[in-house]
């Protein structure tokens, strides 16, 4: 669990340069769930940057392995928003759990990918028959990872009928290519950076699209029609945070270094993860439509059955 007190040296810094916010005369307790990822972890940056204290919120971040869990914590009751997959959430609805996309979170864009699918050094694989025998490891195996590893195997001939897919967290990914337990990883930043002795040789999320959302901020329908006020400030302090967070990488890289426990150095080498500063239909439906063309859903489903617009 990150608190406020442990971002201190972070804020300081931050708050020399960030945008002058009017802060609410009272803050309102916000439990989030987010993860050690910069893909899942903007709500780290909008807490150091001030936009939660800005918004009247007062937020308690808890930290989960991935998507999944993030979701499933939401639906048991134990945080009131998260950061999660388009595939999950999709799903929880369908099975009739009342969760709603409120806000969209990291960006991905060809241009500049934060996630690349990973070979060891060593290794002769460059394509994706050459994955044909092989195991490939995912975060999960219903994600918009494994989706878009399939749909860029399925595009470069491959036969799925013979990869097999596994489940590890991101941070055993690095040492399972590089020892060989698995052939493959879909790794992102800023594991991928700190993976070492693996290379990157495909952009899989390109076989889903040129741009999308590869996370989103959501909730449940209740929650939101109950707090819609509160949902307001929050959707604006996030998109604040968006907008600043995008242009000041320097800033904000302590802060991912701290929270993903990795050399301040490194985390300024890699490459940031850009946020989104709006919530569009365009920017969900090709993770939907390329999760059920690969059966990760439970049936076809459109992103504005996913969507809910507070305020």
């Amino acid at each position: 669990m990150i608190t406020r007190h442990r971002f201190l040296a972070s804020t300081l810094a931050i708050a020399s340069v960030a945008p002058t916010l009017v802060v609410a005369q009272s803050l309102v307790p916000l439990r989030i769930g987010s993860a050690a990822s910069e893909t899942f972890g903007e709500a780290y940056f909008t807490q150091a940057g001030g936009f939660f204290k800005a918004a009247g919120i007062e937020p308690t971040i808890t930290s989960f392995a991935n998507g999944a869990a993030t979701a499933a914590a939401l639906a048991g009751g134990s945080i009131d928003v998260g950061i999660g997959e388009a595939t999950e959430l999709a799903n929880g609805i369908a099975r009739g759990l009342p969760f709603g996309i409120f806000a969209g979170c990291a960006l991905y864009t060809s241009a500049a990918p934060t996630t690349l699918l990973v070979v060891a050094n060593t290794s002769n694989i460059s394509g994706p028959k050459d994955f044909e025998g092989q195991t490939i490891a995912v975060p999960s195996l219903v994600s918009l990872s494994c989706t878009a590893v399939k749909a860029w195997l399925v595009q470069g001939g491959a036969d799925l009928n013979n990869v097999r897919f596994v489940e590890l967290t991101i941070a055993q990914m690095g040492v399972a290519v590089a020892h060989g337990t698995v052939a493959g990883a879909h790794i992102g930043e800023p594991a991928l950076s700190a993976a070492s002795d693996v290379k990157g040789i495909a952009k899989p999320y390109d076989a889903v699209g040129k741009q999308f959302l590869i996370s989103d901020w959501f909730s449940t329908r209740d929650w939101l029609a109950k707090n819609t006020p509160l949902a307001k400030r929050l959707v604006d302090a996030i998109y604040a945070s968006a907008r600043w967070s995008n242009d000041h990488h320097d800033l904000t890289a302590p802060v991912l270094a701290q929270v993903a426990k990795l050399e301040l150095e490194r985390v300024k080498a890699m490459r940031r993860t850009r946020f989104a500063t709006t919530l569009t239909a365009g920017l969900v439906q090709p993770v939907l439509d390329a999760a059920a063309t690969y059966k990760a859903l439970v049936r076809p489903m459109k992103a504005e059955e996913l969507i809910v617009t507070v305020g």
